[in-house]
């Protein structure tokens, strides 16, 4: 388990995050366990874009996500109900104002799973050395392969009130490691933009406070770090995959001239239809800092 936050810097026109995901705030360790990932951001002038007058956004990011299952320790795989599962990738996405209240984006995920993801060994470090616990054995984890997926979204905000506002989003993912498509959408209370359209802290950046109360709705078709792949047998664990997933959103943030705080409760369904748990609660904190 890993501690959660975010730190974001913004020089003038670029920026560089931070986040960590984790479920250790509510004393569980299990499914979607952690996730790090830093990000790196850049406006290109619009003066160089061709036919258009509105501004491009390039994202770098590097990100892994940890996986196991809610009997973390057992040695027995058949008490097993989600696989061990890391999932190291470096993704790129490039993002193009529509108009003031939309953006399409379009990118790629290159990465891998298995022990070359070093999720096993990250987490057992850290449980090592922060959380003086035993290690966990990592029997059967989801195999060792190189993944490609695609991505297309598109975002529109709504102003329904000087203080209330409506984001959506479209979204869709192709590839080896994840195919799915899903709806966000939810309302907006206040002057901070608490969920950035497009996840793109250039984008209507407001001071003051803001809550954000929100749902995600996905269809997923293949889901590697529960089926294995989809063209060959290649897994201990082939779990009956949940199709339908939703994950229900409630965040606050506080903006001023200089720094962005933001707490962020995430509720997902299950992943798979053996998870005794219909639910699962991660919790995510962010500090943001702005230089310019």
């Amino acid at each position: 388990m890993l501690f959660f936050f975010e730190i974001t810097k913004c020089f003038s026109q670029e920026s560089f995050s931070l986040r960590v995901d984790n479920d250790l705030y509510f004393l569980d360790d299990h499914y979607y366990s952690s996730g790090i990932f830093f990000k790196y951001g850049k406006v290109i002038n619009e003066n160089e874009i061709e036919n258009g007058n509105f501004k491009v956004y390039k994202f770098w990011e590097l990100g892994q996500k940890i996986y196991n299952p809610s009997e973390r320790f057992s040695l027995n795989t058949s008490e097993y109900d989600y696989p061990y599962g890391g999932w190291l990738y470096i993704k790129f996405l490039k993002q193009k104002e529509l108009n003031q209240k939309a953006i399409i984006q379009w990118g790629v995920q290159l990465g891998t799973t298995g022990e070359a993801s070093l999720a096993h060994w990250l987490q057992n470090k850290y449980h090592k050395v922060f959380l003086n616990i035993s290690e966990m054995p990592w029997i059967d984890q989801v195999p060792q392969s190189l993944h490609l997926n695609l991505m297309i979204d598109f975002f529109r905000s709504f102003n329904i009130d000087s203080a209330l506002k409506l984001n959506s989003q479209i979204y869709s993912k192709v590839g080896t490691q994840k195919t799915g498509i899903g709806i966000r959408s939810g309302l907006v209370f206040g002057d901070s933009n608490v969920l950035p359209i497009g996840a793109n802290y250039f984008y209507d950046k407001k001071k003051g406070d803001g809550l954000y109360i929100g749902v995600k709705t996905d269809y997923i078709i293949h889901d590697y770090m529960v089926q294995g792949s989809a063209f060959r047998n290649n897994t201990p664990f082939n779990l009956p995959l949940e199709s339908f997933r939703y994950t229900i959103e409630t965040g606050f943030s506080y903006h001023n001239n200089k720094w962005k705080f933001l707490v962020m409760y995430n509720q997902l369904s299950r992943d798979n239809s053996i998870q005794p748990k219909k639910s699962h609660r991660i919790l995510k904190f962010t500090i943001t800092y702005f230089i310019n």
